[in-house]
């Protein structure tokens, strides 16, 4: 199975924030019900490992180097987000932030986007 119509990955955006705006668009709903879709485990996904990256990618048609080059990858002790070490705490991902410029980047406003965004 593919995603149709597909996104184009955003070489700046996350993953998270990538996969967050397909899910959007196919369900209706966030990325927790896409990665349940595609049978992905969420906390693998958001840790960034190849396994569940490998899956989105063949859903999505995407090239899965391609996925995980915009991945946020935890380990026990630190993470790495292109290819520069980052510690822990500085990371937030379970909590979603959308950019502004980005948003609006989107396309024309709908009645899909929610008001509690701040952008409709």
């Amino acid at each position: 199975m593919t995603y149709q119509p597909n996104l184009p990955i955003d070489p700046v955006e996350t993953l998270l924030s990538y996969t967050d705006r397909l899910s959007m668009m196919h369900t209706g709903r966030g990325m927790e019900r896409l990665l349940s879709d595609c049978g992905i485990h969420k906390e693998h996904f958001i840790s960034g490992r190849a396994d569940a990256i490998i899956i989105l990618a063949e859903a999505t048609g995407h090239a899965a180097e391609d996925l995980q080059r915009n991945a946020v990858r935890e380990f026990q002790r630190g993470a790495s987000f292109r290819g520069e070490d980052v510690s822990k705490t500085f990371l937030s991902p379970r909590a979603a932030r959308y950019c502004p410029v980005c948003v609006e980047g989107d396309g024309a406003k709908t009645e899909r986007r929610q008001p509690y965004m701040g952008f409709s």
